[in-house]
């Protein structure tokens, strides 16, 4: 199965938490895992907080990170 964003790597989350219905304005976060069935993310940010977002409110940070060179 395909995921777009591993576990472990940084994503840019905008739009509303499913969990708790807050809403994200790009902000830094990073996968936690993927749920099989309905296909979220699970995401922790900085502050300790999670939440969970649909493919739709990700996006791949613009610069490359160094474990990928």
């Amino acid at each position: 199965m395909f995921n777009k964003f591993k576990n472990g790597k940084k994503a840019i989350v905008c739009g509303y938490g499913e969990e708790f219905g807050r809403f994200y304005d790009y902000e830094l976060g990073i996968v936690k895992e993927r749920d099989p069935y309905y296909k979220d993310y699970l995401i922790e940010f900085m502050d300790g907080s999670e939440d969970w977002f649909s493919l739709d409110c990700l996006h791949k940070p613009q610069y490359k990170e160094e474990s990928e060179e």
